[in-house]
């Protein structure tokens, strides 16, 4: 890496929010002392994970994804594995350790299963969730048969499924949490726009490890704010427009004006 790296021009990203901690901490010098992209990047994932979770907790607010998983070999049941940030995929003959396919999983909804190669149509329901999974041979998925019957359970965090004979694809419906930012075109998905937020944030955290009141006390009130009000607008997003069953005020008569009321005057 370059001795002052410039960070990506796109907005609402990993570049932009350790490039603006940089410039506010310490303005358009060049000498940013320890304010670099390596000492800033920790601070910044400790405060996106703390944002995340006060607006998950406020707002019900949740990245909900619908994710495929290929080629499950045949009597796998728990799906850990696939759920690892160090995934070894068993159908390549030397895989590298990659981001698993479920990860950052932590509230499954509806899952469906086919054999692995099938058209998308095949897809059928799988039951669940179960409070355990029965002790079952696994099913027999014989050529030219689409009907995969499986059952699922989410226990400990872990993801199973009762195991089939064959191969099988299954796709996931569920609840995330959102990836670390690790590159800086790497996108802050919790909200279309938090970078001020989340700067005045690692500017707290910093603040802490240098115990620097000033800027700890400034910027938290400015972090406080920031996500005060991005909950604010996730929650009117979700906020449906109040309709009483009564009949249409007319033209303003009655106390109620226009639109619906409890009277018509």
């Amino acid at each position: 890496m370059p001795a002052n790296p410039q960070a990506t021009a796109l907005p609402n990203t990993l570049g932009e929010t350790w490039q603006r901690v940089r410039s506010l901490a310490q303005g358009n010098s060049s000498l940013y002392g320890l304010w670099q992209r390596p000492y800033l990047v920790p601070f910044i994932n400790q405060a996106y994970e703390e944002m995340t979770s006060q607006i998950k907790t406020a707002t019900s607010k949740t990245l909900e994804a619908v994710i495929n998983v290929l080629n499950i070999p045949p009597g796998t049941q728990g799906l850990g594995p696939w759920q690892a940030y160090d995934f070894l995929d068993p159908s390549q003959q030397n895989p590298q350790p990659t981001t698993g396919p479920l990860a950052g999983l932590y509230d499954p909804i509806r899952l469906w299963v086919k054999p692995a190669g099938a058209l998308p149509q095949y897809f059928v329901p799988v039951r669940g969730p179960k409070d355990f999974l029965p002790n079952v041979n696994p099913p027999g998925l014989p050529v030219g048969t689409y009907g995969v019957i499986l059952e699922w359970a989410w226990i400990g965090n872990v993801l199973l499924i009762t195991p089939a004979s064959a191969p099988i694809d299954i796709q996931v419906y569920g609840r995330c949490n959102p990836p670390r930012l690790v590159d800086d075109t790497d996108k802050l998905v919790i909200a279309k726009n938090m970078t001020h937020a989340l700067a005045a944030a690692t500017l707290a955290w910093s603040g802490i490890e240098r115990s620097n009141t000033t800027i700890f006390q400034g910027a938290e009130n400015r972090a406080i704010a920031g996500v005060d009000n991005i909950v604010a607008d996730l929650t009117r997003q979700t906020q449906g427009n109040q309709r009483r069953p009564a009949r249409m005020g007319r033209g303003g008569e009655g106390w109620c004006g226009y639109g619906w009321g409890t009277s018509s005057g």
